[in-house]
């Protein structure tokens, strides 16, 4: 079995960085506003953090969960193509966004908008996903309405955003773009304040609505 290393081809730094990342991802979802999970990539997808919204949203608490995969909120009125297109994304490493029917763990149907977006490692590997939902009326908002909301941004934070939707860290948005991870953060900042809301997952999903 091949072991996953970092870039400097030492399997010990590579765990301690996989530790690091997981731990980081937790902690960071914890303080998102959205319901939000945390799946390890390498393991099926299985969930390893929930959030208090999470647990408000879906009825289930964290300890209920964890261990568990998303098709635990599916029933008889989700959606198979909805359910085919996160599959695929999730096979292929990539974000997604649909708008299906979930079950809470009384059983009460609802609206949920899913975004996913992957999470790689220092090596380049998929590691986790971290999933968002919100409850919403119907569906998601148009496509050209999110892609308006796009326009207000410079092409820099443009490009940042595009990234970030993408799962990218700071450390290789900044290696890619040829500029410091102070000033991907600045950038980041910036473009959330523009946009109008609130965190950077927020943004990341109006770029995977505009088809960014």
């Amino acid at each position: 079995m091949k072991t996953s290393t970092d870039q400097t081809g030492n399997p010990a730094k590579s765990a301690v960085q996989g530790q690091r990342l997981r731990a980081e991802l937790i902690r960071s979802s914890r303080y998102s506003p959205l319901a939000t999970i945390v799946t390890d990539a390498r393991a099926g997808n299985a969930i390893i953090a929930v959030n208090d919204a999470f647990e408000r949203l879906s009825g289930y608490v964290e300890s209920d969960i964890i261990g568990q995969n998303c098709r635990l909120l599916a029933g008889a009125g989700t959606c198979p193509t909805s359910r085919a297109l996160l599959r695929q994304a999730i096979e292929a490493g990539r974000p997604a966004l649909v708008t299906l029917i979930n079950y809470r763990k009384d059983g009460q149907a609802f609206h949920n908008a899913v975004m996913i977006a992957p999470v790689y490692d220092q090596s380049g590997c998929l590691a986790f996903f971290i999933g968002t939902q919100l409850k919403v009326d119907g569906e998601v908002q148009d496509s050209g309405i999110a892609r308006a909301r796009l326009a207000d941004l410079t092409p820099q934070q443009l490009k940042v955003l595009e990234q970030m939707a993408r799962g990218i860290r700071h450390a290789e948005i900044a290696k890619s773009l040829c500029l410091s991870i102070k000033t991907v953060k600045m950038h980041r900042g910036a473009l959330v304040q523009r946009l109008g809301v609130q965190t950077s997952t927020e943004a990341i999903r109006i770029a995977i609505e505009a088809g960014l």
